[in-house]
């Protein structure tokens, strides 16, 4: 893979989680769980570019 096709991978990548986020907040909302803390931790998760390996389960009990 070049420099240019890693470069756009990366950004289509970054793209297709902004859209993750978008809809995980809307199907947030129609539940009622978009202010809940677990609803706020998905949203700072998915608005980060970090990786958590401890992030599942979801929600935690």
């Amino acid at each position: 893979m070049t420099k240019a096709e890693m470069k756009q991978r990366i950004e289509d990548l970054e793209t297709k989680s902004g859209q993750a986020y978008q809809i995980i907040g809307n199907l947030l909302w129609r539940c009622g769980l978009h202010e809940s803390e677990e609803g706020t931790r998905a949203l700072d998760y998915f608005s980060q570019d970090g990786f958590d390996d401890d992030f599942l389960p979801w929600p935690r009990a």
